[in-house]
């Protein structure tokens, strides 16, 4: 039996590397891999897909990677940020004269507000399925960035603000995201 602690990124991958050496074997091996941080969210996105990929069944090995559904909830929170982050709020700082009010700012607003609430969801998610409760970082953020987001679309879909004032809104916002984005994962409690 093998046991593997990652505490990086560089970790999974030089896991990843070192992994074909290993699997020339003769009796039935068991490798144990045990994620304790990772350097952000966004890295939990890459290292999730490289440790899925080791997970996959191979003649004469057992993979064992408690944290993996926790690393895939994070995971989907990365994702949903890159979305926010390079196809949802760019949009909507575009000054052009007919996203005032029309059919691509209502549809924006509602895509936004959708990924909002799916940030929020998954936050929850992670929360429940073990982020310490010392340390919920990453849940108080996700939460953060949810009413910031929500707020914003719904003032401007009610006709509270206008889209003039989302756009002076939208640094902030990716400010939020970026926080998030950056924040380091740890697996320890």
């Amino acid at each position: 039996m093998f046991t593997e602690s990652i505490y990086s990124h560089a970790d999974v991958k030089a896991l990843q590397a070192r992994t074909d050496e290993q699997m020339i074997v003769t009796d039935e091996q068991m490798m144990i891999v045990k994620v304790v941080s990772l350097e952000s969210v966004h890295m939990a996105r890459e290292s999730y897909a490289l440790l899925r990929q080791l997970m996959l069944p191979k003649p004469r090995w057992r993979w064992l990677c408690p944290e993996l559904d926790l690393l895939s909830l994070i995971a989907c929170l990365a994702l949903e940020l890159h979305k926010i982050e390079h196809d949802l709020l760019p949009p909507l700082q575009v000054q052009e004269a007919n996203l005032e009010g029309g059919i691509l700012e209502g549809e924006a607003l509602l895509l936004l507000k959708n990924a909002a609430m799916g940030l929020l969801r998954l936050g929850k998610d992670v929360k429940e399925l073990g982020e310490p409760l010392e340390d919920k970082v990453i849940s108080d953020r996700a939460e953060e960035l949810d009413v910031a987001l929500e707020d914003t679309a719904d003032q401007v879909l009610k006709g509270t603000r206008n889209i003039t004032w989302l756009q002076a809104r939208v640094p902030a916002l990716l400010h939020l995201v970026n926080v998030l984005s950056a924040t380091p994962v740890h697996f320890t409690w």
